[in-house]
């Protein structure tokens, strides 16, 4: 998708012009190297449970040829799929994903979507304490949606150079629905979902880039 350049207000979080978002294809896997999978918050989940990071168990089960319908919901049959992985796996099979238990299935394979949310949360946090500049784009101050572009383009995405462009340029999805590495927006202000409730920014009140608690009413959107 491109869109073209336009003239915007300057806001606290903003600066000329809105750039081009442009998006590379992923390529495709080798089969049985990799798990296309989505890129959960891995909460401890069991019969009952549902959500994204289901969704991952699932995919991941299925790598192993489990055979599940991947629709977020832990069922009869996803929990028969969890203790049978267990077993395989010298784990106790007690059909709850908690730490051991998805350490061995994200063993399986990064998904591609997981590698890339690695390297734009990785490419973040290595900004931590950086000063923050309103109108930088690094390498070593940042404003928001400075630091925002740069991680993104770390993995072949160029957003515009505006917070509430960079909202646009991308779908928005439902807060129930979030994944690491989603784009955050709050008028005038970005930063990315780092899991776990928390979001790395470059915070103008803290005068530098932070990982924080998520505050107030933000709206995720999916970058890739």
């Amino acid at each position: 998708m491109k869109i073209k350049k336009q003239a915007v207000a300057l806001l606290a979080c903003t600066l000329l012009s809105a750039g081009g978002l442009t998006v590379l294809t992923q390529p495709a896997s080798a089969a049985g190297t990799a798990v296309s999978c989505v890129t959960s918050d891995r909460v401890k989940i069991r019969e009952g449970s549902t959500g994204n990071s289901v969704r991952e168990a699932q995919c991941r089960l299925n790598a192993t040829g489990a055979g599940l319908t991947v629709d977020g919901k832990f069922g009869p049959a996803t929990d028969k799929a969890v203790r049978a992985f267990q077993s395989s796996h010298g784990l106790t099979a007690d059909g709850v994903v908690g730490p051991k238990t998805w350490a061995a299935l994200l063993s399986i394979g990064d998904s591609s979507r997981d590698a890339k949310a690695r390297t734009v949360i990785n490419f973040a946090a290595a900004q931590k304490g950086k000063k923050y500049v309103w109108g930088a784009e690094g390498p070593n101050t940042f404003d928001c949606s400075g630091l925002t572009l740069r991680a993104y383009q770390q993995i072949g995405i160029t957003l515009p150079r505006t917070s509430a462009n960079q909202a646009a340029a991308v779908k928005k999805v439902a807060a129930a629905d979030r994944l690491i590495g989603d784009l955050m927006h709050w008028p005038g202000h970005v930063g990315i979902y780092a899991g776990d409730g928390k979001v790395w920014n470059a915070s103008r009140s803290r005068g530098e880039v932070a990982l924080v608690n998520v505050w107030g009413s933000p709206t995720y959107h999916r970058v890739f």
